[in-house]
């Protein structure tokens, strides 16, 4: 989402527009689930729809890792590389913090918003800013194993090993930074996988064009993987957060065949591809208001219609998301 790339790799475009639009889809589904009635035929479309939308973040780090490495200068100095990805992220993510607080949250005490802007806690949505500093923070001291096998094999070890404990044993917890979803641990296979596509790109873009079809089947089993449990009613029991928490194997699985799916294209330039670059390159400024923008339609919508649980409200909430992001960014850039 935020990064500085001067290598232009289509994929990556591709992956980071679908992304930021499944972003949107993935909080507006969520906003209905959290408000209709369990089971009901709404519910069950959210349901399938935000877990259709959960290749996102996982998405958005894979190509942050992928940008990073193919553009990475080995002789740039440790202060120089990150000097100027905290400049590209940190002063717009404070200035949309210090806004959340004024016009939503409005929680006016001056040592727990500093607490909140530091941590990513002002709204629910910041906390990948947090985690993909920790990103930028260790990303020069692993590049140089970011293209080998064995370690993109240990990166899978551990964050797998995190998922199966977290999702099946129960160690959910935003008390503790070990068990919480900014820990990168949890994050580090696929920022591993982007920056091992990143240095052997050309290799892996041609294996994945041959084998477009396998990929395609391998897909299609993730995507039944992912829906499953709703499907077959195997929610372990548990509440809407554990049942589309991005901390489960399943949405490794998912995210990962997302990837390989969408590299296994061929990609040429052309007016849709114009329109994908656009919304790739604003993905991040996206990313930062589609929440607050989110929460001041629905909060508008139960003024008028008193409950936002049905379909009309998703539609139009996500349309609402969407065109008013790009249109305030659009402003912003104007002003």
């Amino acid at each position: 989402m935020a990064g500085i790339i001067k290598k232009r790799i289509l994929g990556m475009d591709v992956i980071r527009a679908l992304s930021i639009i499944a972003v949107i889809s993935l909080h507006v589904s969520a906003t209905v689930l959290y408000r209709c009635r369990p089971y009901s035929s709404t519910y069950n479309t959210s349901f399938i729809v935000n877990q259709l939308s959960r290749f996102c973040v996982p998405a958005f780090i894979v190509i942050s890792g992928m940008g990073l490495t193919v553009n990475y200068r080995e002789g740039e100095s440790y202060s120089e590389f990150i000097m100027k990805r905290f400049f590209r992220v940190v002063p717009q993510y404070i200035v949309w913090c210090v806004l959340y607080i004024l016009i939503i949250t409005r929680n006016f005490n001056i040592v727990e918003d500093i607490n909140d802007i530091i941590y990513g806690n002002v709204f629910y949505h910041f906390y990948y800013v947090p985690l993909i500093i920790e990103f930028y923070i260790i990303f020069p001291f692993i590049y140089r194993f970011m293209g080998k096998r064995w370690w993109l094999l240990l990166s899978f070890a551990v964050t797998i090993f995190l998922l199966v404990d977290t999702y099946y044993f129960g160690n959910i917890s935003s008390k503790y930074w070990f068990w919480d979803k900014k820990n990168l641990l949890y994050w580090i296979f696929y920022f591993s996988l982007g920056g091992y596509m990143g240095k052997n790109i050309d290799k892996i873009s041609s294996k994945l064009n041959r084998h477009a079809f396998s990929i395609f089947l391998f897909f299609l089993i993730s995507v039944f993987i992912i829906i499953y449990g709703f499907v077959s009613g195997n929610q372990f029991n548990k509440n809407v957060d554990y049942a589309t928490t991005f901390q489960r194997p399943a949405v490794l699985l998912y995210s990962t065949a997302f990837i390989f799916f969408v590299f296994s294209f061929r990609f040429k330039k052309g007016f849709v591809m114009k329109i994908v670059r656009y919304i790739s390159d604003m993905s991040y400024d996206i990313y930062l208001v589609q929440s607050g923008i989110l929460y001041l339609y629905t909060e508008y919508y139960i003024g008028r219609y008193v409950h936002a649980d049905s379909l009309n409200f998703e539609v139009s909430a996500f349309l609402v998301t969407v065109f008013g992001s790009i249109i305030l960014n659009k402003l912003k850039k104007v002003l």
